[in-house]
């Protein structure tokens, strides 16, 4: 077990700048979503649109959000 603790603070300590990076880009993306959600029913206030419609624009962007973090995972250039 201490093997493993040591070896995964070498990598750690290795790759931080990255790891710090992904961790940001991560955490900034999910505010930004569930920022989102409490304010469906304003929104649809604000834009004069059905729940139907405003609805739509809440799946599409996640849909979209999958493929293209799909596709960023088939062609991460190391």
């Amino acid at each position: 077990m201490k093997l493993l603790d040591e070896r995964i603070w070498t990598l750690f300590k290795r790759h931080w700048p990255q790891t710090l990076t992904y961790w940001s880009v991560f955490f900034s993306f999910g505010l930004c979503i569930a920022f989102l959600g409490p304010t469906i029913l304003d929104l649809r206030c604000q834009t004069q649109s059905t729940l139907q419609q405003i609805t739509w624009v809440f799946f599409t962007q996640q849909f979209f959000l999958m493929v293209g973090s799909s596709m960023g995972g088939l062609f991460k250039r190391t």
